[in-house]
């Protein structure tokens, strides 16, 4: 009977970590995206010239969200753990929605952002292609779930102290927060990571 009840538990318990990412329900990451999705969509692009600093700003995000982006990629084709496929795809399409959003951006301002990932995110990408199972797992969470997120942190704070252009502003406090979301279940998810 204790065999059983064991086993039950187990079972409820493997189910409940099968709809959780880190220590959020997937329904509530799941709106929390949407939510973001939908503050950087609204952004309306203006035609006003960007500064330098600006547009070297621009181009740091825009960067910084193509890294997140390829090696989110790999994540969602490659990754063994369901919470960690789930993030990564909230990844995905946080950064598709921001990288489209940055490029309408600069569109209406008339510069251009660079349209493929640098040689570091391709090293990165190459190096998670030659991973599998749990040891992609853990370095994707570690590598791009809490550095990557701890670099966009960083970026989106320094853009909305000495950004002057709206549009740009706009971006980094509309993006900003789901930033933060992200890099908060990244940790929870780490942190479990340790303990298995």
């Amino acid at each position: 009977m204790a065999t059983l009840l064991t086993m039950g538990t187990v079972q409820a318990q493997s189910r409940m970590d099968n709809n959780m990412v880190g220590k959020m329900t997937k329904v509530d990451f799941e709106r929390k995206n949407k939510e973001g999705a939908a503050t950087v969509s609204a952004i309306m692009p203006d035609s006003k010239k960007l500064s330098a600093a600006d547009a070297a700003m621009m181009k740091e995000v825009a960067m910084g969200g193509m890294m997140q982006l390829e090696t989110s990629k790999v994540a969602v084709q490659k990754s063994t753990d369901p919470a960690v496929r789930e993030f990564a795809q909230g990844e995905v399409d946080e950064q598709m929605g921001l990288s489209d959003k940055l490029k309408a951006i600069a569109s209406a301002k008339g510069i251009t952002l660079p349209a493929t990932p640098d040689a570091e995110t391709q090293q990165m990408v190459a190096k998670m292609q030659g991973m599998s199972g749990a040891e992609l797992d853990r370095h994707y969470v570690k590598e791009h779930g809490v550095k990557g997120h701890e670099k966009l942190d960083k970026v989106m704070s320094k853009v909305k102290m000495k950004g002057t252009d709206d549009n740009l502003t706009a971006v980094a406090k509309a993006a900003h927060p789901l930033v933060k979301t992200h890099l908060k279940v990244a940790r929870e998810m780490e942190a479990k990571m340790k303990v298995q």
